[in-house]
């Protein structure tokens, strides 16, 4: 994580690879050096102060993820994402219980829903809204609509859902805009889209009418991702589909918020 944050802000020859060498010290030295800390390479709490209001890092889970550690967290994760529902009916088992630790650690939270294409927008906002999450308070993120490829129960169901969509792009769009604007009418929240490049230029190009969304855009690799043609920037970038963070039993999808700690809790309504 602190390889991660300095290499976005532009450090050079830092590598991700979690073994603090002497790049890493260098870059922690220098680092120092420009935000007027002790240049002695050891990223201590001065440190880690200052680097986390300028990068702002979160992760975002599942019941996939298990039984988070929440007592013992790592410190630096400062937003959450948890997924909360797919489709017209399905609820995240653990949504509940991710929301409610969050809250009682005071960490940035907020709730996404799995979009699938074969159900109405209409039922699928019913599902989302049936979380519960009061949107109004202060902490909480703006609801989060993920838009990826389907995943069926075998190779065959998920070759037919996503070719649905290419069959059926109008209508696949019509249930974006309805349930975006649809959230948004109940809630008072612009929606956040999580969507990977590859994907929208896949099965939706020449669709530009939803830039005004903050996007949350995956891309792992090391430097910042490219962006659908729809949007001149990105909100969120989910840098990692699996990383170590200390609390997780497992990996879990890693984030990096684009500004600093006042700008996310602007987005958070704090």
């Amino acid at each position: 994580m602190l390889q991660r944050a300095l290499a976005f802000l532009n450090h050079s020859n830092i590598v991700t690879d979690g073994n603090f060498g002497p790049n890493t010290k260098a870059a922690v030295m220098q680092f120092q050096t420009d935000h007027n800390l002790t240049a002695d390479g050891i990223a201590g709490p001065n440190t880690w102060a200052v680097l986390d209001n300028l990068v702002p890092q979160g992760m975002d889970i599942s019941h996939h993820d298990g039984n988070i550690d929440w007592p013992n967290l790592s410190a630096h994760i400062q937003f959450v994402y948890c997924k909360s529902s797919q489709g017209a009916t399905y609820r995240d088992p653990m949504f509940t219980a991710n929301m409610a630790a969050l809250a009682q650690k005071n960490i940035i939270r907020g709730a996404y829903h799995f979009l699938t294409f074969q159900d109405s927008a209409q039922d699928q906002i019913d599902n989302f809204m049936a979380s519960g999450v009061d949107f109004s308070t202060p902490g909480t993120l703006p609801p989060a609509l993920d838009i990826e490829w389907q995943v069926g129960g075998n190779d065959a169901q998920t070759a037919a859902l996503n070719q649905y969509i290419t069959n059926n792009k109008a209508a696949c769009v019509q249930i974006i805009t309805e349930w975006l604007q649809g959230v948004k009418d109940i809630t008072s929240r612009t929606p956040v889209i999580y969507t990977a490049r590859g994907f929208w230029n896949e099965y939706f190009s020449g669709v530009t009418n939803f830039g005004a969304y903050p996007l949350w855009i995956p891309a792992y690799q090391p430097s910042p991702p490219g962006l659908p043609p729809s949007w001149s920037n990105y909100a969120i970038w989910q840098y990692s589909g699996g990383g170590p963070v200390v609390g997780a039993p497992g990996n879990v999808d890693q984030d990096l918020f684009n500004g600093n700690i006042a700008d996310l809790k602007k987005m958070a309504l704090l």
